[in-house]
């Protein structure tokens, strides 16, 4: 190996395992993008639980532009978010694609104005962080390990998650709220 090959292989490692920690992270990540998610870019996004992009943002793998292999967990997240002849497509082609494509997609959630995104993120993040926390770590950890599992152990996965966010005071908060009527007001406390 050369010592460029041996210089990106290091910084491919460490930026994947900021990839993998953002997948097991407990907590729902959100990212908000506006202008060119190019490449890596593209990576941190699809990494990312929720995404909010800016009407003017624009997206492309680049990769093949540039010689190279997708990195950054691409080629695992954008098969299971757009289908794998999707993926082939923007791996293969690095075409360009606008914010309305991306959502049409499921690549990202919800399109704004530029001028809104900032607001639009903080709405968002703000709803997030007022849920119920180990709800969210719960629901998280269930939808990644889906894809690894069959139904039926999906299923025995959903009860044991189910049954320990009904040990919880943000539990008893939500069933409050519902029984009454209003806005459950959750803590994130055991």
């Amino acid at each position: 190996k050369t010592i460029l090959s041996q210089k990106f292989e290091k910084l491919l490692q460490n930026f994947h395992r900021i990839i993998i920690n953002m997948h097991t992270m407990p907590q729902p990540i959100l990212a908000s993008v506006r202008g060119a998610v190019a490449g890596a870019g593209v990576s941190l996004m699809a990494a990312c639980d929720l995404a909010i992009a800016s009407d003017d943002a624009f997206f492309t793998l680049a990769y093949c532009h540039l010689g190279v292999s997708p990195d950054g967990g691409s080629t695992y997240s954008l098969p299971r978010i757009i289908g794998l002849k999707r993926a082939f497509q923007l791996a293969l082609l690095g075409d360009r694609f606008n914010a309305d494509t991306a959502e049409k997609w499921g690549m990202v959630n919800k399109v704004v104005a530029r001028d809104s995104l900032l607001n639009e993120t903080e709405i968002l993040s703000n709803k997030l962080a007022a849920g119920p926390s180990l709800a969210h770590a719960k629901t998280k950890n269930l939808l990644y390990s889906s894809l690894e599992r069959n139904l039926e152990e999906q299923l025995q996965r959903e009860v044991k998650a189910f049954s320990d966010c009904t040990l919880t005071n943000d539990f008893e908060e939500g069933v409050d709220a519902f029984i009454n009527k209003r806005t459950p007001l959750f803590t994130g406390n055991g």
